[in-house]
């Protein structure tokens, strides 16, 4: 089969990887953080992917600059690769969503129909995208505290309204069409490559500084606020064994599916990081501290994930010492930098960068 991955960046490197590594032909769909010139094949985004892939990107995919937003460009593109199936991943998110509502929806809303309407048109098999539990809110959870994928709908922002509107959406076109279509609800997933995200809104600076900058040994100072709340930490290989799973069902209608991790306190990640590199100048603040524009308490609520469990066969494989190692050691390995080892975790860490 040839699948189409939209919006390639940090998830969708992952994705990438383990498609190309389970011998699919994969076309990459989107303007990658790049000018949008086809003669800029190699921008941010995709130096990114290369460097997860073990290198020879060109080689091993098509790369094709588009706008999701375009839906002739879209159906162009699926016809001439004959695509059989997508990963939509192509958004703007959280911050970014409030500082640009109507961008947000070119994006996010009309983005996602005008896959749906590609792959209605061309008889797709699957279409698997990225929502996320930023579609619920405090009127979600049950009696418990506990949020299920049958919670009801309460984004107290823009983003998980974007997200809301994608899964309706998908709903009637499964409905209309016959489509086979898999929304994964996505906690706060990471993983070595953040800064990718961070140029399309994601608002979490402090996650991306400590797991990169007490790693190549900068000497800059990094503050990790929240250190007394909780988080759903999701690691990025759990993320894309998610997708990888549901891209293999092709079961009419539209399902959505929480897709969890490790739920720990923030002082858990900062504690692991520090005893690995002790003399690194890191700090962190035990107080709630205030929430940066446009993000919500979505990540520091708990979830069950039951569902995914039981219909896809997705389980969380990484714990939060393991996930953290693994970043850490990509993130040494792109510098040129030997692995560290840790006691508190068993994960073995296999770095494959291109330099």
């Amino acid at each position: 089969m040839t699948v189409m991955v939209t919006g390639i960046g940090h998830v969708g490197g992952y994705v990438v990887r383990d498609l190309l590594d389970a011998g699919e032909r994969v076309v990459l769909y989107g303007f990658f953080g790049g000018t949008g010139d086809p003669a800029d094949l190699f921008p941010p985004d995709l130096q990114f992917v290369d460097q997860l892939v073990g290198g020879g990107l060109r080689d091993k995919t098509e790369i094709v600059v588009g706008d999701v937003a375009d839906l002739d460009a879209l159906v162009d593109v699926m016809e001439r690769y004959e695509v059989t199936k997508v990963v939509h991943l192509a958004s703007l998110l959280s911050a970014g969503v409030e500082a640009n509502p109507p961008l947000a929806a070119r994006v996010n809303v009309v983005g996602m129909a005008n896959v749906l309407e590609a792959a209605s048109r061309l008889n797709l098999k699957k279409v698997v995208w990225a929502s996320s539990v930023d579609v619920f809110g405090d009127g979600s959870a049950d009696a418990s505290g506990v949020v299920t994928d049958d919670a009801p709908y309460d984004p107290p922002f823009i983003y998980g309204a974007t997200k809301v509107m994608g899964e309706q959406m998908a709903w009637r076109y499964a409905e209309n069409h016959g489509l086979s279509i898999t929304g994964l609800r996505l906690t706060r997933g990471y993983g070595f490559g953040e800064h990718i995200k961070s140029g399309r809104g994601a608002g979490s600076s402090w996650m991306t500084g400590l797991l990169y900058e007490p790693a190549v040994g900068s000497g800059v100072e990094v503050v990790v606020p929240f250190g007394a709340r909780y988080m759903d930490f999701l690691y990025l290989e759990d993320v894309s064994d998610a997708f990888l799973k549901a891209l293999s069902r092709v079961d009419r209608g539209s399902r959505n599916y929480i897709i969890r991790g490790d739920f720990r306190r923030v002082s858990d990640a900062f504690d692991f990081v520090h005893s690995l590199f002790p003399d690194a100048p890191l700090s962190t603040v035990m107080e709630d501290a205030p929430l940066p524009p446009g993000s919500s308490l979505a990540w520091e609520r708990r979830y069950d994930g039951s569902r995914a469990t039981a219909e896809i066969g997705y389980q969380s494989k990484f714990s939060l010492e393991d996930g953290l190692l693994r970043t850490i050691n990509l993130n040494r390995a792109s510098v040129g930098l030997e692995p560290v080892v840790s006691p508190e975790s068993e994960a073995e860490v296999e770095v494959v960068v291109s330099p």
